[in-house]
């Protein structure tokens, strides 16, 4: 059996800054379920964002529990696989956040505390934002006109009101994941990547973890840790491992049949996401920009001539459809049209999108496209809460996921005032001059039980997914502030599941900043 000094599950945006920094000091074992990024080289370039989300390789197949609040739906919850995570496929969008996001984490994870993190990460990857095109030009000056403040860039800690070109993690023609920084470019001596690796267990003697279980090439297979075992699995598969393994809530694992080695109720509790909708508009012409890399931040609910500083509870995109409709709909019809075990026959999936190939061929379908943009609304504030458990003991079930959508009266209240918002936005004189007319039934004038039907069928996720292993000093939260799991001597989480509140914007670059932060704790001795 091998030994490692220690042992990172998951090899996404977190779990590769914490293996890369690890592995310079230690024997480092790294466990990726997916696979190696050159399968798929779409992952390593700026421009495959697109591709590589439509590849059902590269992404997890994930359908959550019917929401209530959304007509009943189940909501596609896939995330990234492969190394890299989901900052392989997502769209680089990097952004701190707000420094009063991390008002309500605990002390020592305030804004000054973190920001060296986010540094030496950023050192790394090189950040930049792209400049915009003329159409995102009149997108940002609607904004304007509309009460926002122009700032480009926008990782000062203020997200206040402020549009602007976003920092994005990319140089030239190449994506600057993780994956590509940490490991990819200089892989640290001391790292063992081990790909389509996917854990079983972990193995617990005396409240310690001293071995991984993991099925590779259809062999089970051991590696024993010595130092400490380091979860980044993300937030929706963190939770689900550890209660596989016995550690989460006790009456939950019974009920499974799993023995219990630490009860921690608050493991897959606390589930935040950040749900949107996206108005869709059609313009006079083509719509020219590739990348979501215009971003706005306000209270929903402020109108213009009002003084901005509140913290920021809803984020504004502009969406250009001709960059990726195509590739979101090869990922997203299969979803909707193929419910349950229909979506595993890959022959019915490759009909589907065959026929969507085909459609974007046609000469009116693609002039449409072409002048076809959204304004993505995302409350990015949620009060509500969803929870994830267990469907089973089986390690290749997936778990039962409720996000909880719009069930707090207040989320609503702020969705309705985003939308509102952006309605504003596209009525005001540079995207009016652009020919903006709305074409998706939330961009008229609706309101009441008409609005909230199309939101209740246009709402999806933006694969924000959070808190489910909260960290915190209180009883109900299950990982301390140094990411240690409480009551078992070796075992840190470092995802997004450690987020005790969502931030306003996207969880890429906190993700990775946790990853550092964890590093950073073990290098130092600082043991449970």
């Amino acid at each position: 059996m091998e030994a490692f000094d220690h042992i990172v599950v998951g090899g996404g945006s977190a779990g590769c800054v914490a293996a890369a920094w690890l592995a310079g000091k230690a024997r480092v074992l790294l466990l990726e379920a997916g696979d190696p990024a050159l399968a798929h080289p779409e992952t390593l370039t700026a421009d495959g964002f697109k591709d590589a989300f439509s590849n059902d390789a590269l992404m997890w197949h994930r359908m959550s529990a019917p929401q209530k609040d959304c007509g009943g739906r189940p909501i596609y919850v896939g995330t990234g696989r492969g190394m890299g995570g989901s900052g392989s496929v997502n769209g680089m969008v990097y952004t701190r956040g707000d420094r009063r996001d991390f008002d309500a984490w605990p002390e020592g994870w305030r804004w000054d505390d973190i920001v060296p993190a986010f540094q030496a990460v950023e050192s790394r990857l090189g950040i930049r934002p792209r400049p915009p095109t003329p159409f995102a030009e009149s997108f940002l000056a609607a904004a304007v006109e509309a009460g926002f403040e122009r700032k480009d860039g926008m990782n000062d800690g203020d997200l206040a009101g402020v549009v602007g070109a976003n920092d994005m993690n990319y140089a030239g023609d190449q994506r600057r994941s993780s994956y590509r920084a940490f490991v990819h470019d200089d892989p640290p001596a001391g790292l063992t990547v081990r790909t389509g690796a996917r854990l079983r267990r972990v193995v617990f003697e005396g409240g310690r973890a001293v071995a991984v279980d993991y099925a590779k090439d259809g062999r089970v297979e051991r590696a024993r840790v010595t130092g400490e075992l380091v979860m980044a699995a993300g937030a929706l598969e963190t939770p689900r491992l550890l209660m596989l393994s016995g550690v989460g809530p006790a009456a939950e694992l019974a009920r499974h049949g799993i023995p219990v080695v630490k009860d921690a109720p608050g493991i897959g509790r606390n589930l935040q996401d950040h749900p949107n909708v996206c108005m869709f508009y059609t313009a006079k012409a083509p719509v020219d920009f590739q990348y979501p890399q215009v971003y706005g931040f306000d209270v929903a609910a402020r109108k213009a001539g009002e003084p901005r500083g509140a913290p920021p509870d809803t984020c504004f995109v502009c969406y250009a459809a001709p960059a990726s409709l195509k590739e979101s709909m090869r990922r997203m019809v299969p979803v909707l049209a193929l419910p349950g075990r229909l979506h595993d026959v890959a022959l019915l999936r490759r009909l589907l999108r065959g026929a969507i190939e085909l459609a974007f061929r046609l000469p009116p379908l693609r002039r449409f496209v072409d002048s076809l943009f959204g304004i993505v609304v995302i409350l990015g504030k949620p009060t509500s809460r969803g929870c994830l458990r267990l469907a089973s003991a089986d390690p290749d079930a997936p778990a039962v996921i409720d996000l909880g959508y719009y069930t707090s009266a207040a989320d609503r209240a702020t969705m309705e005032a985003g939308i509102a918002r952006a309605r504003d936005i596209a009525a005001r004189g540079p995207l009016a001059r652009a020919g903006a007319k709305p074409l998706s039934a939330g961009a008229k004038p609706v309101a009441g039980a008409s609005l909230w039907r199309w939101l209740a069928g246009a709402t999806m996720t933006t694969f924000h997914f959070c808190g489910t292993c909260r960290m915190g000093e209180d009883a109900d939260s299950p990982v301390d502030t140094r990411l240690r799991l409480k009551g078992l001597a070796n075992v840190r989480v470092a995802d997004a599941s450690v987020m005790p509140e969502i931030p306003v914007s996207a969880l890429n670059a906190p993700s990775m900043m946790i990853g550092q932060r964890a590093a950073d704790f073990i290098l130092s001795g600082d043991m449970a």
